[in-house]
Parts: structure tokens; sequence; C-alpha cells
């Protein structure tokens, strides 16, 4: 399991972490979050879209031209969001991909976020990876 103690939405705010305890480019910590989703009980908790987007909490940059997918079997799930047509003249595209195992309560509980990007052509790699862009 990846834990941190803050969650990390952009590249930018991942890319320039450092430290001890910091996570590995691609990753997103999940400690916090938890944390606070399990001293409440909300219907957002039950939902994999609604957790998903309060995890992420996007700017509002980045709320066009989205697709989530979600897939749950038993106790398990994941999704995933993609987030293109960003409005960075360096980065095109943004996936999430999350896991979850489902708390006693029905609750879900993130395991793991990843995020990976697509450039711009012309700007670094076509295909989803967690490297820069130019």
């Amino acid at each position: 399991m990846t834990t941190a103690t803050t969650v990390t939405t952009t590249q930018t705010e991942t890319e320039t972490e450092t430290g001890a305890g910091a996570p590995p480019p691609g990753k997103l910590p999940v400690e916090a979050f938890n944390a606070q989703a399990e001293s409440v009980d909300e219907p957002w908790e039950r939902d994999l879209q609604q957790i998903t987007g309060r995890f992420l909490a996007l700017p509002d940059a980045e709320t066009s031209n989205r697709s989530f997918q979600s897939t749950s079997s038993g106790d398990s799930a994941s999704a995933s969001l993609l987030v293109d047509g960003l409005g960075d003249d360096s980065v095109r595209a943004r996936r999430y991909e999350l896991a979850f195992t489902r708390r006693a309560d029905g609750t879900w509980r993130i395991e793991t976020a990843t995020w990976t990007q697509r450039c711009h052509e012309g700007r670094g790699h076509q295909g989803f990876s967690s490297a820069p862009c130019l």
C-alpha cells in the first residue's frame, strides 16, 4: 500500500515534493484523504465516481473532456478518470487510476492512486507516462 501525509493533485505539485515520505513520480498520497473519509459517514463514500472526484479535487481548468470508468467485484474496485484537452501548452491529457477496498460499513477506502500524462505533439511523450512534458 502506498501512503503519505498530503493529497497532491497536479503534476507540478507531485514533481516538486521532496524529502522523506514524498511519493514517487506518478503516485498520489491517499493517507490523509482516507483518514478524513473515515471520520465522516457521507453518501459520497459509497459512490466510486463521487469519491474519486472528491479525492482528486481537480481545478476548473481540468473539468472539460472527462471520461470516468469504474469496475467493482466484491470488496475491491478500480476507477479511471481521463481528462483530455487540457489548457496547458505541454500536457494534453492526464489519466488518474485508483484502486479501492470496501470497508465493513460499505464505504470505499482508496488503496492506491496514480497519475500519468500525455504530452502535446512536439512537447514530449505521446503515451501515458509520469515523465514530464517539455
